[in-house]
């Protein structure tokens, strides 16, 4: 018997649950106090963040190049912007004006 929309909706929720009750037992954030597991989850997200913006800002290339051999069809596009950019021996500035940090 197929299952209604708030059926599913909530057995989602308790999936969604179950996971973040998971997370909170590996990381030994159930035995804190409420004001101390909102310090360790804003301090996990901005260290996460970080990680993410450092990594897109500082690394493009080899983001893209991962983001390139993760999905097929865009490897080869990728692969292409990176053989179009030629750099000018006697200047030392790219001939292309795209810049990844825009």
């Amino acid at each position: 018997m197929p299952l209604n929309m708030a059926e599913k909706f909530a057995k989602f929720k308790r999936y969604v649950l179950w996971l973040y009750s998971l997370y909170e037992l590996n990381t030994q954030i159930a035995i804190c106090e409420p004001w101390e597991k909102v310090f360790c989850h804003i301090l996990l997200g901005s260290c996460i963040s970080l990680i993410l913006y450092a990594s897109y800002a500082y690394v493009p290339g080899y983001c893209l190049r991962l983001v390139g051999f993760l999905i097929p069809p865009a490897a080869t596009n990728i692969s292409d912007t990176f053989n179009n950019i030629k750099c000018a021996a006697a200047d030392g500035i790219c001939s292309s004006s795209e810049s990844f940090l825009t």
